[in-house]
């Protein structure tokens, strides 16, 4: 029986995705807002930097590969922001 999908796991599997431009983890940057576990779901809020990030759909892939190969995970969501300008 896999062990319980808990945020800590997550937060783990996270640290591995690499901004590329930035060359840092996405949770050291701030990118993820928002994490909700129900169950074998996990459903992330992320907010890059800007509107047009090149490496977005990179980025999603990434934290969709690192959650999705945590034991018990069966479905990843990932919504994305950008920060606004102020």
């Amino acid at each position: 029986m896999p062990a319980p999908v808990t945020e800590e796991r997550v937060y783990q599997a996270l640290r591995t995705v690499v901004d590329p431009e930035l060359r840092h983890d996405i949770v050291a940057l701030g990118f993820v807002q928002d994490i909700d576990i129900v169950g074998d779901y996990v459903h992330l809020d992320i907010q890059l930097t800007t509107p047009h990030c090149p490496y977005a759909e990179q980025i999603v892939r990434s934290i969709r590969a690192a959650v999705g190969a945590i034991e018990g995970v069966a479905k990843v969501d990932v919504e994305r922001a950008c920060m606004k300008e102020e």
